[in-house]
């Protein structure tokens, strides 16, 4: 595994979505009941902005055809998806926030 820091643990709200763009993905973090998840932004249905969509909880829904994902594990809860998003594996280094682009 190749974590590198991707953003501060300060700037990441609980419950809010932060967008970051690397060099291959634009990687959505969020944190949720004091953990921290990174996940592709993008819809598995159709390449939809997922971090346009609402969070609610560990639940977040695609605004264009309100597909639904766990954002814990990246798991399907509503059609019209059917794969899962693609997640990073996180961790915290002292302030910051490392993931593993390399992992998918």
């Amino acid at each position: 595994m190749a974590f590198k820091k991707l953003i501060s643990i300060q700037e990441i709200e609980e419950g809010k979505l932060s967008v970051i763009k690397t060099r291959h993905f634009s990687v959505v973090v969020t944190k949720w009941q004091n953990q921290y998840f990174a996940f592709e932004d993008s819809c598995t249905h159709d390449g939809e902005e997922i971090s346009c969509g609402k969070l609610e909880g560990c639940v977040i829904t695609c605004p264009r055809h309100f597909a639904k994902f766990d954002i814990r594990d990246g798991s399907v809860l509503a059609l019209p998806a059917t794969e899962p998003l693609t997640m990073f594996p996180t961790k915290v280094n002292g302030d910051d926030l490392e993931v593993d682009l390399e992992s998918v």
